[in-house]
C-alpha cells in the first residue's frame, strides 16, 4: 500500500470572518492556490489514488473537494473519517485504511496528527516529522499500515511545486 499523508492547505484563523470554532475554519484563498497546485503536481506527476480520506474539519474537506475537482475522475469518491480528527486515534486510523481496497490511498489531515502517524509507520514514535500546509509525505507499507511498517519515499512542500 501506497499513503500520501496530505495536510490540509492554509486555513483562515480563528477570529478572522467572526470564526470562532476551529472546526469550522475554511481554507484561505491562498489555500485553495496551495490545493489546486498541489492537485496539478500529482497529476503531472503521475500519481493517481484508489481512495481518497479526509478528515470531517471543514480545511481538511475543502483541501480534498479541491483535489478531486482538479483531478476530475468521477470514480474517484472522498469517504470522510472521523479517525482523521486531530484527536484521532492512530491504530483506529491503521485500522481504518487497512479495510480500504485500493493499493493507493490519499489522506488528508491535521498536524501533529500527520506528523505522529507517519513517524509510528516508520517505527519511530519519537521522530519529529513536520509536514507544512498543503505538504505531502509518501509512505509505502508491504501490507498493511502497521506501526514499524512503513518507508518513507519522499516527503515535500508547497515551494516544490
Amino acid at each position: 500500500m501506497k499513503l500520501y499523508l496530505i495536510r490540509h492547505a492554509e486555513a483562515l484563523e480563528l477570529g478572522e470572518r467572526g470564526i470562532t470554532n476551529d472546526e469550522e475554519r475554511p481554507l484561505s484563498e491562498k489555500g485553495e492556490t496551495q490545493a489546486e497546485a498541489m492537485a496539478h503536481a500529482f497529476r503531472e506527476q503521475g500519481i493517481v489514488l484508489d481512495k481518497l480520506l479526509t478528515s470531517p474539519l471543514l480545511r481538511a474537506l475543502q483541501t480534498a473537494e479541491i483535489l478531486l475537482r482538479v483531478w476530475d475522475r468521477p470514480e474517484l469518491t472522498l469517504d470522510i473519517c472521523d479517525a482523521l480528527m486531530p484527536s484521532g486515534k492512530l491504530r483506529k486510523l491503521s485500522k481504518s485504511l487497512t479495510k480500504l481496497e485500493g493499493k493507493k490511498i490519499g489522506v488528508v489531515g491535521h498536524m501533529p496528527q500527520l506528523g505522529e502517524f507517519a513517524a509510528w509507520l516508520l517505527g519511530n514514535k519519537k521522530a519529529q516529522i513536520d509536514l507544512a500546509k498543503a505538504g505531502v509525505l509518501c509512505i509505502t507499507c508491504d501490507d498493511a499500515p502497521c506501526k514499524g511498517l512503513g518507508a518513507l519515499q519522499w516527503l515535500v512542500t508547497p515551494a516544490w511545486y
